[in-house]
Formats: structure tokens, C-alpha cells, sequence
């Protein structure tokens, strides 16, 4: 069943890189340098520096410069102060960013969400339910997505959010250690490879549920992606649909790898040895090599979906002109 899944998403996303790639067969063969802001490996999908490896940008003729923020905000401000081209960052924080009154928009969606959630506590925690959460501090990432998605997770499972406090801790790799000091409760993380790495050297449990694909949480959405200003897309549009198409090509293909061939791109962006953890902390090797790559075009309505949860647990701005700040790359 699992094969039967992952053969027809692959194909159904290599349809859409066949599709996308026919806009850019005129283009000019000449490469060009784009100048990325994107977060460490260990925080976004390692398809995206594994496919820079095997050389699929190159392919459509980009070289790519990356630099690396801590945090989607900060890319975007790359972007804006033109340090940067193209920014990765979660949807919520392009909008508050247009919101904030920058003229950006969105390039291309590059992941969903994991269906892997986690809430850790210390193994001595009194918290045994996500009930137990409420009046407790969670601490988090910056990005709203995350207050989102932990809000989504408290409350589809019999919790208030309303009565958690949620606390910002920008450098999520450090959340082992907040934890361990008892600075939180709890944390939460959508990687599954850091939740795995802090159980295995701490001891640290999960509260609720960890595979959440059926919560149906930013369902059919991307939740996160590449953006750019308008000025610079309006100047750079045949560069656009070429890192797109690149995008959509890199989904594809690491969407079609073997798990084993995954974790080898894991282990060398992050330096974790899954099959190794996997013998410690049982489960993390599925759980972390849970593909959620995003390579289709953006569904304005399951978009608008997600934009509303977010307005309803993180004040995500509502009324953005999502046609308008989606560009054409995104959409088509």
C-alpha cells in the first residue's frame, strides 16, 4: 500500500514538472546565479540541498549561492534588503511580511507538512495528556506556523490552547538542552529527527499523538516555500520558472528514492545516522524519512484554508490579496 501511495504521488508530481518544464523550453541557455536565503538543513527538508548535489539545478541553469537565517522572517528580509534573491519562509510569515508592508510574493511552494508532530516532556513530567498541557509553557520556533500547528495538534486532541502559553525559542536545535534545564515544559518540533535525537540522548517522551496525517491539519496546502519581492520577480521571471521547474524536479525525484537513499542525504546534511538512532529510539527512521515535499501548483482554496487557521490561533492577517502575492510560477 505504502509503494502503491508513494509510485502514484511521485508520478502525479512528475506529470506536473513535464508540464511546468514546457514554459521554460525557449528560455535562454545561459546560466544564471540566484542568491538564496534558506535555513539550516536541520530545520527545512534535506531534499532541497540533496538536489542542488545531484545537480538538478544546474540542469535548468541556475547556481545557486546559499546562505543560511535562522528563521523565514529573516530570509524575507534578506530578500527585501537584496542580499537575496529568492527567500525561503513559511507562508504565515510571508503574509505578516506583506502585511508589514513588503511588496513580496511567492515564488514556489516547496513543502507540506510533515505527518509527524511532536511534543516532548522531560520522562519525569507530571504531563501525561495533551490535557495536562493546559497552564503549562510549550516552548517553539519563531515562525507563527509553529504556534499554529501545536495549537491545531492541543486542540484536535481534547486540549484548550487558549490555556497554554507558548514561548519562542528562535534556535530550535537548542530545544534538547531548554527542555533538559527545565526552561519549558514541554517543546514541540516538526522534526522528526531532532524529536528522535533528544528521546534518544535525554529520555524524553511524547504527549499525544506523534503521526498526525489523519488530524487533516493544512491539508492539501504548502505550508512553506520560496519568495521573492515583486520588483525582483517582474526582472527575473524566466529565472523564476526555472528555479520552479528545478523545485519541482528535486520533489519528484527524492520523492522516488529508496528510504535507505534518504537517510544517507539526512545523515549528511545533519550528520544523524538513522539506521544507527533507529536501533536506540525505534520508529525514527519511518518518521524521518516521511516524505512531504510539495510539488504541485498552489490551490488557492486549500491555501485559504490554512491562512484561516492560522488566523485563528497566531493572528495570521486574513485579508492579503492571495492571487496577487501567489505568482504565476506558484500557481501554474
Amino acid at each position: 500500500m505504502l509503494f502503491t501511495l508513494r509510485s502514484t504521488v511521485t508520478a502525479t508530481i512528475a506529470s506536473f514538472v513535464v508540464a511546468f518544464s514546457a514554459h521554460i523550453a525557449d528560455a535562454d541557455d545561459k546560466f544564471v546565479t540566484l542568491k538564496i536565503s534558506a535555513v539550516s538543513a536541520s530545520v527545512m527538508p534535506q531534499d532541497f540541498r540533496a538536489g542542488i548535489a545531484e545537480g538538478i539545478f544546474e540542469k535548468h541553469g541556475i547556481k545557486l549561492e546559499i546562505s543560511e537565517l535562522a528563521t523565514g522572517t529573516n530570509n524575507i528580509t534578506a530578500a527585501v534588503n537584496g542580499s537575496a534573491d529568492i527567500a525561503y519562509a513559511d507562508i504565515f510569515a510571508g503574509l505578516s511580511s506583506i502585511k508589514n508592508g513588503f511588496d513580496i510574493g511567492f515564488v514556489a511552494p516547496h513543502n507540506g507538512l510533515s505527518p509527524y508532530q511532536f511534543i516532548l516532556v522531560k520522562p519525569d513530567s507530571p504531563i501525561r495528556t495533551v490535557k495536562d498541557l493546559e497552564g503549562k509553557n510549550i516552548a517553539l520556533g519563531a515562525p507563527p506556523q509553529f504556534k499554529v500547528i501545536a495549537s491545531s495538534l492541543v486542540k484536535a486532541q481534547g486540549g484548550d490552547p487558549a490555556l497554554v502559553k507558548f514561548t519562542i525559542v528562535p534556535d530550535q536545535t537548542t530545544f534538547g538542552a531548554v527542555l533538559q534545564s527545565d526552561q519549558a515544559d514541554a517543546v514541540f518540533t516538526s522534526s522528526a529527527v531532532n524529536a528522535y535525537k533528544w528521546i534518544a540522548q535525554f529520555g524524553f517522551r511524547s504527549v499525544g499523538e506523534t503521526s498526525t496525517r489523519d488530524l487533516k491539519i493544512a491539508d492539501q496546502s504548502p505550508i512553506a516555500g520560496w519568495w521573492a519581492t515583486t520588483a525582483w520577480y517582474e526582472k527575473n521571471e524566466d529565472s523564476a520558472k526555472r528555479f520552479t521547474a528545478a523545485l519541482r524536479e528535486t520533489v519528484a525525484w527524492y520523492a522516488s528514492l529508496p528510504k535507505e537513499k534518504q537517510s544517507e542525504y539526512i545523515k549528511t546534511q545533519t550528520k544523524i545516522d538513522l539506521p544507527e538512532l533507529e536501533k536506540e529510539t525505534p520508529g525514527v527512521f519511518d518518521a524521518a524519512t516521511e516524505y512531504f515535499g510539495f510539488g504541485k501548483p498552489v490551490d488557492l482554496d486549500n491555501l485559504r484554508q490554512w491562512v484561516a487557521v492560522g488566523t485563528q490561533y497566531a493572528k495570521v492577517p486574513g485579508d492579503v490579496d492571495l492571487n496577487k502575492h501567489i505568482f504565476a510560477t506558484a500557481k501554474n
